[in-house]
């Protein structure tokens, strides 16, 4: 769809039902716009909106993830801007081609954090809408999460560095079939993004699976109801938050968390304290596997440690602390379940289709195997464990095979890094190591269905 002239623009933007007010803030108020139906009805909502509009300013990430296609939505996004009279700021990611959620994310971030300081915003408008809400719980559900991942995305949201984020299409009950329709009604244009139809993000495969029965096995209002619960978890994760720095259990500038004063508490909230320190530590979703024996140390005053996610975590002294000694997971083998996150590696294996996009990018080096890796290999026979004496394999494009130790010097992986990293194999046979490019024995020579795609959720390599 192109763009009408601006002034049918403006008059359709005023079409749009209002938007609840803006929460209160001071300086320019961010939007976050793609160019898809999303964030152009949030876009024109907000316009709407005679005292917000002289303070918005657009941010506009290009992922390059869809070629000429994702230029593209970025001149759309500046047309539409001009249109508006809204001053549009737009970032480019360093690599192309299809990336990981993860890694997108963090692009991402990275510019709006880059325009937070050039703007001077404290408020940053994205445009999840009821329908995420209901995704994001489905997918948090079948990994284990806490209160706080399962109250995601949040109406208003504050981060440690001083910015918020609201959703106002969360706040207003709006879901994708409601903002389609607006748009369509008012007659306003955006940009269709095929990769949403790609059943390569997990998201999207749940998406497709909602859309293919999710009202008639759940009734017309159960993305309303998933709101509800979300926002009545969000309001627990708050309340127990509130009682453990009451209790004096704050990440201090260190990186320890005292919790003696958690001894004998109720188990929600010693797992909310852990979840917080964690993630003041870089590590989300924990499973229940790890945060067990942490939990039941600090109930009973005692002293533990267990590997979460590739870190180390101690409860040592009356504190929660990350040590900077090297973690080693030693040569014992463990099953590497197909599509379930392993909770003491952080480790991901699951079964995908490679189409022919993917395999392009793949094939030009534009997916970094620091934290992913596509192979070919029997997914029942998955296993992992550390690095041992004498490991070598040949990894892909290699002449030959070689040490895994020279392997990950070469790589100029950090000494204190290499022991925490996990070795995937298939039986004997190594596949891949976070960091380094996957076996040759195990590549994948075009697009290919029931492709293994591996993931490795720890820690940071640089």
């Amino acid at each position: 769809m192109s763009l009408t002239s601006p002034a049918a623009l403006r008059a359709a933007a005023q079409r749009l039902p209002r938007l609840p007010s803006a929460p209160a803030s001071s300086g320019p108020v961010a939007v976050a716009v793609s160019g898809g139906a999303d964030s152009v009805y949030l876009l024109c909502a907000l316009w709407a909106d005679e005292a917000l509009r002289p303070r918005l300013r657009v941010l506009h990430f290009d992922h390059r993830v869809r070629g000429e296609a994702s230029a593209e939505d970025a001149r759309f996004v500046a047309a539409l801007c001009a249109s508006l009279a809204v001053p549009c700021a737009v970032g480019v990611r360093e690599g192309q081609g299809i990336a990981s959620e993860a890694e997108l994310r963090a692009g991402r971030d990275a510019f709006f954090a880059q325009q937070r300081v050039a703007l001077g915003y404290g408020l940053l408008c994205t445009a999840h809408h009821l329908d995420d809400v209901v995704e994001n719980a489905l997918m948090r559900l079948a990994r284990g999460a806490g209160l706080a991942g399962l109250a995601a995305p949040r109406v208003l949201q504050s981060f440690r560095d001083g910015h918020r984020r609201w959703r106002p299409l969360i706040q207003a009950g709006i879901d994708k079939r409601a903002l389609l329709a607006g748009l369509r009604t008012a007659g306003i244009p955006w940009r269709e993004d095929a990769t949403n139809l790609l059943p390569i993000a997990a998201r999207n495969r749940v998406r497709a699976w909602l859309s293919a029965g999710g009202t008639e096995a759940m009734g017309a209002g159960y993305a309303e109801g998933f709101a509800r619960s979300a926002r009545i978890l969000g309001e627990a994760q708050v309340a127990l938050a509130q009682w453990a720095r009451e209790l004096g259990c704050m990440v201090g500038p260190d990186g320890t968390m005292p919790i003696a004063a958690l001894q004998g508490r109720p188990s929600a909230l010693i797992q909310e304290a852990l979840r917080v320190f964690l993630h003041a530590h870089e590590v989300t979703d924990p499973g229940e596997s790890s945060l067990a024996p942490l939990a039941a140390a600090i109930a009973a005053g005692h002293d533990a440690r267990s590997a979460v996610r590739g870190r180390l975590v101690r409860v040592a002294a009356g504190a929660l602390s990350v040590p900077c000694e090297p973690m080693s997971y030693g040569a014992a083998e463990r099953r590497l379940t197909c599509g379930v996150p392993d909770d003491e590696c952080g480790l991901l294996a699951e079964t995908v289709d490679v189409d022919a996009t993917l395999w392009a990018s793949l094939s030009k080096g534009d997916i970094s195997p620091d934290r992913e890796a596509y192979v070919i290999a029997p997914a029942g026979q998955l296993v992992w464990r550390g690095r041992v004496d004498g490991d070598r394999y040949q990894p892909l494009g290699a002449p030959g095979s070689a040490k895994l130790s020279d392997l990950l010097i070469n790589r100029k992986i950090p000494a204190e890094k290499r022991e925490a990293l996990p070795v995937v194999l298939a039986g004997s046979v190594i596949l891949w190591v976070p960091g380094l490019p996957p076996a040759e024995s195990a590549r994948l020579h075009g697009p290919t269905k029931g492709a293994l795609r591996l993931t490795w959720l720890g820690p940071c390599l640089g």
